[in-house]
């Protein structure tokens, strides 16, 4: 007979069958656990990183563009000193060590001013602090971009790295309803003109040879004299395939046609050429920057964009192309056809001499350092400097812009802009064409009845001439003018 107070005991296998279930199912809710906290702290983490890194960054910022203002500074007027003066507070620690200033009696001077194409400058912008993680640096470089300057800015804070890239060039000196600004007192023999015309014996636009000569000094290191026996053969690229046989450095001529098969270059870079390039056919390339040693050819439908190009010799835009950047040929420019060149670019012709030491030819037979001829179109600023130092327009060419020139302006064309020159001439008229002066003296001639006469020069425009409200858009290269920022990035 059972005993009612018996119980029954399961199999020892049962009951550890049980306990392990359990486990199982502690572990898997605990994994659950640790898994939503370490989220939610992954979560946390995501806001509280970048709000670390947020004060860093915007002093960063800061700093990048206070690089870019002392560099300025220092570019307008070097000839005054850059030591800035001490602060006066009632305590005498206070803000000791800002800008510069180790002690309140003693201030530390800035670096050298940028040089184009030289080392970066390195300013510590508020002093040495005793943790160099906290020091506010910025690193500040000049480089050319065609006939303009770009001044880049990296700024740095706590291993952060912001940077600022400014464009220096000179502002338009004159206001939207001027239309030609002239630099001689000869007598005006015009058609009526629309807009407002100046005189102006200045020297507001005058050329600064030292920084137009180091612009193209800075050019001309990076091409090699090269003895034409040792050029090798042209480069010829006729395919998007043939794109990977241009090196940075190409040591002859280089010839780009899209005559067969259209070819597209969208890239970076700038590319030296020890001889002629010529880029012709339904060829586009965009982004990629030339220095070249011969001429430059930009003809039929070919397309070159947002470039910077530097020549030594002659430059040609012909036929149906399209321009759209910063040129710079130190003997002269031609635009000829149905050429187009847009988007307010800078298109800059002569030389001023030489300089650091370099020399470079300005030989050239033309009387006019840039031809704007045929049915062309030109839409941004054009500069033609000492040698020859004039511009001549066609009749059926129009410009939308600037034509600044250091001796005559020949326009026959239509334009919207302005004009700055030492003479505006009708060049048709033998007379105005005996001399390519600017008109401060006045040259004789032979007289018909014998001996010496002066020259009856005079100020003339035979073309059309209209004022450009937006002409503030318009900006001169750097070395032209008072020095200023045209455009800024940043990121």
């Amino acid at each position: 007979m059972k005993s009612p107070l018996k119980t029954t005991t399961e199999p020892l296998s049962t009951r550890f069958h049980e306990e392990g279930s359990a486990m199982t199912i502690v572990i898997f809710f605990a994994s659950i656990a640790m898994i939503a906290v370490f989220s939610y702290l992954l979560h946390q983490m995501s806001y509280i990183k970048p709000s670390l890194r947020s004060p860093a960054s915007v002093q960063s910022l800061f700093n990048a563009r206070s690089g870019i203002y002392r560099a300025l500074y220092q570019l307008i007027d070097s000839t005054t000193s850059d030591t800035l003066r001490t602060l006066s507070t009632l305590d005498s620690t206070f803000n000791a060590s800002m800008f510069g200033g180790a002690v309140p009696d003693s201030a530390d001077t800035m670096p050298d001013k940028p040089q184009i194409n030289g080392t970066p400058v390195v300013y510590d912008l508020f002093g040495t602090l005793a943790d160099s993680a906290d020091r506010c640096t910025s690193e500040v470089t000049m480089e050319p971009a065609g006939g303009s300057c770009l001044l880049t800015s990296k700024g740095r804070y706590r291993g952060v790295e912001r940077r600022v890239e400014a464009m220096l060039g000179c502002r338009t000196p004159v206001i939207g309803d001027t239309v030609v600004v002239y630099k001689n007192t000869l007598p005006w023999n015009q058609k009526p003109l629309r807009g407002t015309i100046v005189y102006d014996s200045s020297s507001a636009s005058s050329l600064r040879n030292d920084w137009f000569s180091s612009l193209v000094d800075g050019y001309l290191t990076e091409i090699t004299d090269v003895d034409s026996i040792l050029l090798n053969p042209p480069l010829l690229i006729q395919t998007v395939r043939d794109l990977e046989k241009i090196d940075s450095v190409v040591n002859g001529p280089l010839l780009i046609d899209g005559s067969h098969i259209g070819i597209e270059w969208r890239d970076t870079g700038r590319v030296i050429v020890n001889g002629d390039l010529q880029i012709t056919g339904e060829t586009t390339v965009q982004g990629v920057d030339f220095i070249v040693a011969g001429e430059i050819k930009i003809l039929d439908k070919s397309v070159l964009l947002e470039s910077n190009i530097f020549t030594r010799s002659r430059l040609f835009i012909g036929d149906e192309a399209r321009f759209e950047g910063n040129a710079l040929a130190l003997q002269s420019v031609a635009i000829y056809g149905k050429a187009t060149v847009s988007g307010r670019s800078s298109i800059i012709a002569g030389s001023s001499g030489s300089g650091g030491g370099q020399t470079y030819s300005t030989a050239d037979s033309l009387k006019f350092s840039i031809l704007i001829s045929e049915e062309s179109t030109v839409d941004g600023v054009c500069i033609a400097l000492n040698t020859p130092g004039s511009i001549k327009t066609d009749r059926e060419s129009r410009i939308t812009g600037i034509l600044w020139a250091h001796k005559l302006v020949c326009h026959r064309g239509k334009m919207e802009g302005l004009i700055c020159a030492g003479r505006v001439v009708d060049c048709d008229d033998p007379l105005q064409m005996e001399t390519t002066g600017d008109g401060t003296t006045q040259p004789n001639r032979e007289s018909a009845a014998g001996g010496m006469v002066p020259t009856e020069l005079q100020n003339s425009i035979v073309g059309d001439l209209e004022p450009l409200r937006d002409i503030s858009l318009y900006h001169l290269p750097y070395f032209l003018g008072r020095l200023s920022i045209v455009s800024w990035k940043e990121w």
